[in-house]
């Protein structure tokens, strides 16, 4: 009894205590990590073809006029902080590039800076043209300064 008791307290102490191991926000709320959401091109095509989606295509601007998704706009990883302010904050974002890698290093940019629904699409523009979704090849564009 006294073992079984002494396990099931090593156990909660050691469950629990893991949970408080992160940083606090200012409201003393933990600073919890969410991992980088990721759909499946398939799933982001419907919500990005919405008049007013956020869908960003963060591959280089050669990349992008070579064919990129449909409504997608060009922001390059490299430029992406200094054009932060030209995105909504409160509305999903949906980041593409060629292969799913630097749109999740983008949607770690965008979640440091406060961005709470970021959205990843898995396998990138590759993933993309291999479901037969639209293709676009049209000049790298800005979206408009608010």
């Amino acid at each position: 009894m006294i073992i079984r008791l002494l396990l099931i307290f090593a156990f909660g102490a050691f469950a629990f205590g893991c949970q408080g191991t992160g940083s606090k926000t200012d409201s003393g709320v933990p600073n919890v990590a969410s991992p980088i959401r990721e759909v499946s091109a398939v799933e982001a095509q419907p919500a990005v073809d919405k008049a007013y989606s956020q869908f960003i295509d963060v591959r280089t601007p050669e990349e992008y006029t070579s064919g990129h998704a449909a409504r997608a706009i060009n922001i390059p990883l490299d430029d992406l902080t200094a054009n932060i302010g030209r995105l909504e904050r409160n509305e999903p974002v949906y980041l593409i590039c060629e292969t799913g890698n630097r749109s999740k290093k983008a949607a770690g940019v965008l979640k440091e800076a406060g961005f709470n629904n970021v959205i990843s699409v898995a396998g990138g523009t590759q993933a993309w043209r291999g479901a037969g979704l639209p293709i676009e090849t049209k000049p790298p564009h800005m979206p408009p300064a608010k």
